[in-house]
């Protein structure tokens, strides 16, 4: 910790003497351009190193101005006694910085006469005269940097309070998937538990079967902790339920699936799938007797991944609204929660029969 506290304070210092070197640089170089308009004869080095010395003594008050403004800062309700604080700190500490400044100046002048015997005394201005000037810029120089204090400031806070209501939109978001993704449990559960009712009156030892079916399915969904897994986890947890529901309908159901297998690594909504082919089972096939094909597809399109849950019962009526239940609205939400308005989840009646059931989502792999 010491050891960062040090690099931090060296870093520190190493910016203020950067942004007053370009500071001194400019003013030196406006002053060699002024004296050249004017046909003056300039001395570049002592002009430059002039406006180095004037700007370095601002160099070493810096850290101490904006110690100042961070203790007596221009906002709240004090901002009317920290601004006469800043006022009467500016007016002391100006002139005491341009004393200082004149007298850098005036040894450095007399240095260099000392060691090139040039007359180099007339850069500086008499006693009165430069302190006056300096200390005027001096006082414009001091509210410059509490003013540029409160401005990283105001620029800091504003990044920490952005970055704040982004988490904790997130953590929101996340608590509203983990509360639509948790209300499957319960729907799935009444579900099948409803399925192994019919089934007990039918087959015993087929129900007790379903049951311990049920147990490891109910083991998977728990497990299943993350907001999207690949294609390939939600396949198998879908052939769990189908394996309870094949029980059920014994040969009648019969499942197709069209996966490509490049498409077994890509990121799907946990429990999607399963919703689709319950809907189209419990709406579909198990109210017609003639009904039994479920198809289960997936493919790219648009550089999106599409998923399908197609089955052959009667369909909706002609004429009439398709309506989402508890499952396919759940759905919906967690889909737009995920991805925004990249995602979306049609449902349409087949052609003259059917129903079917499609979940385009954007594409992302695994890998």
């Amino acid at each position: 910790m010491p050891h960062t506290t040090s690099g931090t304070v060296r870093k520190k210092w190493i910016l203020i003497l950067c942004a007053w070197t370009m500071v001194g640089l400019l003013f030196a170089a406006q002053g060699i351009v002024v004296e050249k308009v004017q046909g003056a004869h300039v001395n570049w080095v002592i002009e430059g190193a002039l406006e180095l010395v004037w700007w370095y003594v601002w160099a070493a008050y810096t850290p101490l101005v904006m110690g100042l403004a961070k203790r007596f800062p221009l906002t709240g309700p004090r901002v009317v006694l920290h601004i006469a604080i800043h006022t009467i700190t500016s007016l002391t500490m100006a002139p005491v910085a341009s004393v200082t400044q004149y007298f850098l100046s005036l040894g450095l002048l007399r240095f260099v006469f000392h060691i090139t015997g040039t007359d180099v005394l007339h850069f500086l201005s008499p006693f009165g005269v430069g302190v006056l000037f300096m200390s005027f810029t001096g006082l414009l120089t001091y509210w410059l940097v509490v003013g540029l204090y409160q401005s990283m400031h105001f620029y800091q806070v504003a990044m920490e309070r952005q970055t704040i209501a982004a988490q904790l939109e997130t953590q929101l978001s996340h608590a509203e998937l983990e509360n639509l993704k948790s209300q499957l449990h319960p729907h799935f559960l009444f579900n099948s538990l409803h399925t192994i009712g019919i089934l007990m009156q039918e087959d015993v030892d087929a129900a007790g079967h379903l049951l311990v079916s049920l147990g490891d399915l109910l083991r998977m969904a728990l497990a299943q902790r993350e907001n999207e897994i690949t294609l390939q986890s939600e396949l198998e947890f879908v052939g769990k339920y189908l394996e309870i529901e094949q029980t059920r309908f014994h040969d009648r159901l019969k499942v197709h699936m069209d996966i490509p297998p490049d498409l077994l690594g890509v990121y799907v909504p946990s429990l999607a799938l399963q919703p689709l082919v319950e809907n189209a089972i419990k709406h579909g096939i198990s109210v017609d007797s003639t009904a039994g094909r479920l198809e289960i597809a997936a493919k790219l399109h648009n550089g999106r991944v599409r998923l399908c849950v197609r089955d052959d019962g009667p369909g909706p009526a002609p004429g009439s609204l398709l309506r989402f239940g508890v499952g396919l609205t759940n759905v919906r939400s967690r889909l737009k929660q995920l991805y925004g308005d990249e995602a979306s989840l049609e449902l349409t009646g087949g052609d003259g029969r059917g129903c079917e059931a499609i979940i385009t989502i954007p594409l992302r792999n695994s890998h």
